[in-house]
């Protein structure tokens, strides 16, 4: 009675193992590992230089994220008009993106997804230094 067992058993193993090992497709699928709602072009709603309000600054701004088999890229059309290009990478908790192009890295802190809207903090040269901004992006 107890070998009956021993082999109802292994044939139970048996059976549970056999459909993993039969993969016909041996080529791994590339996983996006990127919050789906990041991935868009965006443009300013609003940007906020403490509490005043220098939106009409950014009319041109657009940053657009893509990921492609395992590529992060960016496209950043600046304020004054001018195109920026590189890679990035956001933090495991999703609250800080870094766009790096050409060695040099760009921060964007307190970042918040949402499937209609992206807002963070970022420095930007401004008139007299360097000034914190906090920007909301909606889809362009």
């Amino acid at each position: 009675m107890k070998v009956s067992y021993y082999i109802w058993g292994l044939m139970m193993v048996a059976l549970l193992v056999m459909p993993a090992c039969n993969n016909s497709n041996n080529t791994p699928t590339p996983r996006n590992t990127t919050n789906q709602n990041l991935l868009k072009t965006w443009k300013v709603s609003q940007v906020l230089e403490g509490s005043l309000d220098v939106t009409n600054e950014f009319s041109q701004y657009r940053l657009t994220l893509a990921e492609a088999n395992g590529n992060k890229t960016f496209t950043l059309i600046k304020r004054d008009g001018t195109s920026l290009t590189g890679t990035w990478e956001i933090s495991a908790d999703e609250t800080t993106i870094t766009l790096t192009a050409n060695g040099n890295a760009i921060t964007l802190n307190r970042v918040s997804i949402t499937a209609s809207e992206l807002t963070y903090t970022a420095d930007e040269q401004g008139k007299t230094g360097i000034v914190n901004l906090s920007f909301t992006l909606v889809l362009a």
